[in-house]
């Protein structure tokens, strides 16, 4: 089978939001794995990336219009479905629907790599153990690039020896902010980055999406980290942003070998996520309005020192 350069593993869903005015959105396009294929197909040109992840019938495909290869996907006899719950400050919470609750039922396993092969591999929320498992597999099998982006439910519960066999698997470390203070609770986000750099100073990058205030980033032995704000212009639904942010780092890392790069990228992809309900705006997304957007974020990047007065100056 020729190699498939990207992978995206994680979940396939049909999301029904509620937002925090009391407004609604039923039966949107969604899931972790198809955000972050998505956010990694504005940089991976001609090649689609490739989803594992089991689907149902009555998915909407179509609206996807081909950007993303769904040829790897199991079939099941329904998808996932969950209610995604908005509170005002931001936050959200995802909970499955009656007929859907449980979630392993709906992940994918190891056995759904089947033979294919790929450059880089990005392993969406998923639990713990799982992720764990499809690291160190994608290894075994020489991937390249491996990405992670843990889920927040299970952070909480795990002990530093878990901890740190997720950070070791992996070559780039993508936690959301929510993530971060389930991990980490009572650390400012750039603590918190320290914190985790200390915890595991050969991981390659670590970064940390801050909803609407961006990304910080460090690359290892770097002394200094990367703050780059959101290239956000409209923002109509945040579902999928980091998602998309996490596929296309991965995918801007795997052709350029560049953390800035990668950063960049990432943001891009999120940029588009947010401008519309569901995936459409990222589904409609152009490469040359992508470069445009590029360009124009790599003025406001920022290289800043990770020193001991910077830890202590910075807010939670």
């Amino acid at each position: 089978m020729s190699p498939l350069p990207v992978a995206m593993i994680g979940n396939i869903s049909i999301d029904d939001l509620v937002f925090p005015d009391g407004s609604t959105k039923w039966c949107l396009p969604g899931g972790n794995a198809i955000y972050s294929a998505l956010g990694a197909a504005l940089w991976t040109g001609e090649t689609a990336p490739c989803v594992i992840a089991p689907v149902g019938p009555e998915y909407p495909v179509a609206d996807l219009k081909g950007r993303i290869d769904l040829s790897s996907c199991r079939k099941l006899d329904r998808t996932l479905r969950d209610w995604g719950l908005y509170e005002e400050e931001g936050t959200r919470i995802f909970t499955f629907r009656t007929k859907t609750k449980n979630w392993l039922e709906f992940s994918p396993t190891l056995n759904d790599l089947g033979a294919a092969s790929f450059v880089a591999a990005h392993i969406a929320p998923l639990r713990w153990e799982l992720q764990v498992e499809f690291a160190r597999a994608l290894r075994a099998r020489g991937v390249s690039f491996i990405s992670v982006d843990p889920d927040d439910r299970y952070l909480d519960q795990l002990d530093r020896k878990q901890t740190l066999a997720l950070l070791n698997a992996v070559d780039l470390f993508l936690p959301s902010r929510q993530d971060v203070e389930a991990l980490l609770p009572g650390l400012s986000m750039l603590e918190a980055l320290n914190e985790l750099r200390q915890m595991a100073p050969g991981l390659p990058v670590i970064a940390i999406k801050c909803g609407a205030d961006g990304v910080i980033a460090h690359e290892a032995g770097a002394d200094f980290y990367y703050s780059i704000p959101s290239v956000a212009t409209d923002v109509v639904d945040t579902t999928g942003a980091g998602d998309s942010f996490c596929g296309g780092m991965l995918a801007g890392y795997a052709t350029t070998g560049s953390v800035l790069e990668a950063l960049l990228r990432g943001s891009v992809s999120a940029s588009y996520t947010v401008a519309s309900y569901g995936p459409v705006a990222l589904v409609d997304s152009e490469a040359g309005d992508a470069a445009l957007r590029l360009e124009r974020l790599r003025d406001e990047v920022r290289l800043l020192p990770l020193t001991e007065s910077s830890l202590r100056s910075c807010k939670p």
